[in-house]
């Protein structure tokens, strides 16, 4: 079972025989829903690559507040700077829905990159991308209204389902409204008036779990800093 490995761009390129050695070193694991795959601070010895099903990556305040940074979905990896830097896991993880992931033992991916250059480069423009991810979330909620930042989450989502987005492009949400509030740093009853005004205003349109985008051209403004 290769094929969720191709799917993630950490080994895009490999040949089947390079896949295979990876493979090889994947262990298979099994999590129920709500299960906690690591926690904040818990020893990194590993990273993780989802096979099926949805992973909430996220960090507790000292408070005890939740970020989500990331919702991880098949083909994802989980933990992968972990390879490289620290000891411990700096957030933590929980299965959204019963899920089936390969584990990589950080030892033996290190030996599996000494073999293949192509894997080295790989994991060096992964960890770049990540990066670039986590440094706009930064400037997000440092610098953007909440309306910004659930803009920019609706052009993302519409970018993974074409290439070409237009007005009437349908967007499945797939997180409850309490799961994306804490995605975008905010909470329920701010997320709900946001929601509400996009579609008072006909940007967006909302039945049931499904996000009709009315005018991308409005949705690119608001991500851009125009008042909502």
């Amino acid at each position: 079972m290769t094929e969720p490995l191709k799917q993630n761009p950490l080994f895009s390129g490999l040949d089947e025989m390079g896949l295979q050695k990876v493979k090889r070193i994947a262990t298979l694991h099994s999590i129920k829903k709500g299960a906690v795959l690591f926690s904040q601070g818990d020893g990194a010895h590993g990273f993780y690559l989802v096979v099926k099903g949805l992973i909430k990556i996220y960090r507790l305040s000292p408070q005890g507040q939740e970020y989500v940074m990331r919702i991880v979905g098949s083909g994802e990896t989980i933990a992968e700077a972990a390879v490289f830097s620290g000891k411990s896991y700096p957030a933590s993880a929980e299965a959204l829905e019963d899920s089936l992931l390969y584990y990589l033992k950080k030892s033996d991916f290190l030996a599996l990159i000494q073999e293949s250059p192509q894997l080295a480069l790989n994991m060096m423009t992964g960890l770049s991308f990540l990066l670039r991810q986590l440094a706009q979330q930064v400037e997000d909620l440092s610098l953007k209204e909440v309306s910004a930042r659930l803009a920019r989450f609706f052009l993302e989502e519409a970018q993974e389902i074409s290439d070409i987005p237009f007005d009437g492009l349908k967007i499945p949400l797939t997180m409850k409204k309490s799961l994306l509030a804490s995605r975008l740093g905010t909470i329920g009853e701010t997320l709900s008036r946001t929601l509400a005004k996009m579609k008072q205003k006909e940007i967006i349109d909302i039945n049931k779990n499904i996000i009709t985008i009315q005018s991308f051209e409005a949705l690119k403004e608001i991500a851009e800093g125009l008042k909502l």
